[in-house]
């Protein structure tokens, strides 16, 4: 079950690799178009949400993400899978 503590860390998350403060990141916010990600700094985004949550997200299901929506829903998913 993902809390609002959970999905405010993963917004602390992509703050911390974007340098765009947490209340301007939007669900709809496009990865690479809106928040300017590459592809290594998404996979850093699932490291550090694989580490933060202790959950475990495979690569097919990382690259397959292209909003902030999706990473919160998938973060929610693996944790409620535990």
């Amino acid at each position: 079950m993902l809390t609002a503590v959970h999905q405010a860390r993963i917004y602390a998350i992509l703050t911390e690799l974007t340098a765009i403060p947490a209340d301007e990141i939007k669900s709809t916010d496009r990865l690479r178009e809106d928040l300017g990600m590459d592809s290594v700094t998404r996979m850093e985004l699932v490291s550090m949400l694989a580490e933060e949550f202790d959950i475990d997200i495979e690569l097919e299901e990382a690259v397959a993400i292209e909003d902030v929506g999706g990473v919160v829903s998938l973060a929610g998913q693996r944790l409620s899978d535990d």
